[in-house]
């Protein structure tokens, strides 16, 4: 009988490790997926941004546009969420690219950036041309451009400091938000 209850204890503990390895190798980064080509574009305050700028630092992407009335402004408000949650890391910036290059310029970005008051040091937004955004959204970011402005995704992308894709996570689903937390101070501290 002291046999079988020590191979049901060491059975017991023998599937609680391997839950426990399973789920801490879930919950690490992703490999790298896909790098980013080249893109120039300028920011809010006209400095060039290229995708030199994503290299050394991690990035928490997005794309957006001014004039959206859907799911834009909460990604806005998801973002400034993890931009506050991260101040105290140097290594990390946050980049929203504008889908709407005939409106969105950067004056335009600046004003509708001051009105929302998403001034932020580390928070990147970007005016963008046609075609370059969509060859950027459907070869570098693996997402459709098909019906820009208003069919952008709303995916938010983790960059390593390589300039590698290393995750998408949907900023409305509160496991692939903290997935992205979770996502992204791993490569803040193993950098």
């Amino acid at each position: 009988m002291r046999k079988f209850n020590n191979r049901i204890i060491f059975c017991l503990l023998f599937v609680i490790f391997a839950i426990f390895i399973i789920t801490k190798k879930e919950s690490l980064p992703l490999e790298p997926l896909y790098e980013i080509p080249y893109f120039s574009y300028n920011d809010q305050n006209t400095n060039s941004f290229t995708v030199n700028n994503l290299k050394n630092k991690i990035s928490i992407v997005d794309f957006f546009f001014t004039s959206c009335q859907g799911p834009c402004p909460a990604m806005n408000r998801y973002m400034s969420y993890l931009v506050d949650e991260f101040s105290e890391y140097s290594d990390i910036q946050f980049v929203s690219f504008s889908v709407d290059p005939h409106v969105d310029s950067s004056s335009h970005i600046k004003d509708y950036l001051d009105r929302m008051g998403l001034n932020y040091s580390n928070w990147y937004f970007l005016e963008t041309e046609e075609p370059s955004i969509k060859r950027l959204l459907e070869d570098g970011f693996k997402f459709s451009a098909d019906g820009l402005p208003g069919m952008h995704s709303t995916k938010f992308i983790l960059v390593d400091s390589n300039a590698f894709i290393r995750g998408y996570y949907d900023p409305f689903l509160n496991e692939d938000f903290e997935k992205l937390e979770e996502h992204a101070l791993y490569l803040l501290e193993n950098i």
